[in-house]
């Protein structure tokens, strides 16, 4: 008496799937030894597979030998090979579909940003919401501004989903997508006393009262400020514009946000050649959340200017 047929019943299990997926390459490629290289096991192993799926399905599906010549699909592997090609199809047809779902987002991208953002001359974020709106009209933004320790705290803690920050250090479970770089310099108000002294040395000027941000600077920037023994604080740059135009404190700004103040003769900067670094500015956003659409929409969406 024969051993009746057993049949796939419930669900497809991942080990399933992978017999399957072993199955196909050995048809495509049209024998073991040949499949191995793109399934990358043993001949030995794809065999034990091979059999496994057999026992699994209760039936055979090739005659096969050690050599490629000698492989041949029984009636009912070619059958099974014709619906895997179905299935192939399947997961085409999803992925278009997933696609398509990803056109019309729902829900919310939480952004956070830097309070000086719209100063930013290579970033035109006006232009990146457009984007976002256009191919995600449904998609509800949430735009929150904060200092740079407090940007990437927002987006670890789950408040935000992505930012845009000058890149201080690598905080484990964030990436970051780097996006372009701006100069800082040193600067006092038009009412400092040494914004008309000439030949102000380094001694004199160290002595000054800094306004420093409230957070761990640049890595890069740290020896410059720790050549400052006298500091008052602030965590956001408008607040440390403030006191700096104020004409009490000395203090590093972006080039592109002290512009307009110096072509304003509000703002002069002081030993430029000396006092001055690089930042790095990136996207950033949770290691887990890189494949969220919503996020990748916005990393795709980001307008630089050159």
């Amino acid at each position: 008496m024969s051993k009746p047929k057993t049949a796939l019943t419930g669900r497809l299990t991942d080990m399933d799937l992978r017999l399957l997926r072993v199955f196909r390459e050995v048809v495509r490629a049209g024998g073991l030894a040949p499949a191995e290289v793109a399934l990358n096991i043993s001949r030995s192993t794809i065999s034990v597979h091979l059999s496994d799926l057999e026992a699994r399905l209760g039936m055979q599906l090739c005659l096969r030998s050690r050599g490629r010549a000698d492989f041949k699909l029984t009636q009912e592997g070619e059958a099974l090979f014709q619906a895997i090609n179905e299935l192939d199809g399947h997961l085409d047809n999803f992925k278009s579909q997933v696609n398509a779902i990803q056109s019309q987002l729902t829900g919310s991208l939480r952004i956070v940003l830097p309070d000086d953002v719209l100063e930013i001359p290579q970033l035109d974020l006006p232009a990146t919401i457009a984007r976002i709106r256009d191919q995600a009209p449904q998609l509800q933004l949430d735009l929150q501004l904060a200092a740079p320790q407090e940007l990437e705290l927002e987006i670890l803690a789950g408040r935000a989903d992505v930012g845009i920050n000058p890149l201080h250090s690598h905080r484990p479970g964030l990436d970051y997508q780097p996006l372009f770089h701006h100069q800082s310099l040193l600067y006092c108000g038009s009412q400092h006393p040494l914004a008309a002294a000439k030949g102000v040395s380094e001694e004199l000027l160290t002595r000054q009262e800094l306004a420093a941000p409230s957070h761990a600077v640049l890595s890069g920037a740290a020896h410059l400020y720790r050549l400052f023994p006298h500091k008052s604080t602030a965590n956001h740059m408008a607040a440390r514009l403030a006191m700096i135009l104020s004409g009490w404190f000395v203090g590093f700004l972006p080039e592109y946000l002290a512009e307009r103040y110096v072509q304003d003769g509000e703002l002069v900067a002081l030993h430029p050649e000396r006092f001055r670094y690089r930042i790095q500015n990136a996207a950033t956003f949770k290691r887990s959340a890189a494949e969220h659409a919503a996020v990748r929409l916005f990393l795709k969406a980001i307008v630089i200017r050159e």
